[in-house]
């Protein structure tokens, strides 16, 4: 039966898109305490523009971002190591509001693969359990709402859920620019009740960090400019990693670049081929 958390957690993952989260979280990755207040320094316009083109088209229409990595797991006390591989793609398109900001939707579907063989895996051993799992392939959706000084959701979030995201300037170093996309979430725990053990509070942050050379920008605004991204997180063991409770944190360690909607040359075969299989609407 769905518990009043497994609703927020639903209505959470379909706001945020936070993968971590649709898999379930399940341990303490930090202590106790209110997520900071949003940014008081908010981006200069000239930058916020700078980051809307390297994450949109110049026209408008949606993007294509593919994506390559890792899923690293690191329970307390132990060293670091390489679960699956991952493989992805996802499309997104932002559209202007009445109040200049900026309705960002994504939505993504990606797989868990064989470290070796980099086929998409029906299970993967798991060193810290020695065990095989099964992974849970994800198709995630997201809705943001972008801004100088801050990132909103795009949906309300229910009660217990705090969020706080926002857009940095991070580098600008050897003629290559940096910026960053940044979401924190703390979804709150519960006491204990008759029939139902205490519950911790749960965490999960999503790091982008979005790069170009500083040279694209001197392209016209009605040119496309192409970007690469670095994403990380840091969040509690997903749900199928077998190890609910346990303290530690995992990884999701991604590359990916931007391609327009048409090059889909630009996706491999393999995976062009599961999602037009498994997630067609993504490509069409």
């Amino acid at each position: 039966m769905a518990t009043d958390f497994d609703e927020a957690r639903r209505r959470t993952v379909q706001g945020l898109g936070l993968m971590a989260l649709a898999s379930g979280l399940s341990s303490h990755v930090m202590a106790d305490t209110s997520l900071a207040p949003h940014s008081a320094n908010p981006l200069a316009p000239d930058a916020f523009q700078r980051f809307l083109r390297m994450r949109t088209s110049s026209d408008g229409s949606p993007v294509l971002w593919v994506y390559s990595g890792v899923l690293v797991v690191k329970p307390e006390g132990e060293v670091a190591q390489p679960v699956a591989r991952i493989e992805g793609l996802s499309r997104s398109q932002a559209t202007k509001q009445v109040d200049d900001r900026w309705l960002w939707e994504l939505d993504e579907a990606g797989y868990f693969c064989d470290p070796v063989s980099g086929d998409v895996a029906q299970k993967v051993f798991n060193p810290f359990t020695t065990t095989w799992v099964q992974p849970r392939h994800y198709r995630s959706p997201q809705k943001l709402i972008l801004s100088p000084n801050r990132i909103d959701p795009g949906v309300s979030l229910p009660d217990g859920v705090d969020f706080r995201g926002e857009i940095t300037e991070l580098a600008r170093i050897a003629g290559t620019v940096a910026m960053t996309e940044d979401l924190y979430v703390k979804m709150s725990g519960a006491p204990a009740t008759e029939g139902n053990p205490a519950r911790p509070p749960r965490f999960a942050a999503s790091l982008a960090t979005f790069s170009t050379r500083e040279s694209q920008f001197e392209r016209p605004q009605t040119e496309w400019i192409d970007c690469q991204f670095n994403y990380t997180t840091l969040n509690s063991f997903v749900g199928w990693l077998g190890m609910s409770g346990a303290a530690g944190v995992q990884d999701m360690r991604l590359v990916g670049v931007k391609i327009r909607i048409d090059d889909q040359a630009s996706i491999s075969d393999r995976l062009r081929e599961r999602i037009l299989s498994e997630h067609r609407d993504l490509l069409t």
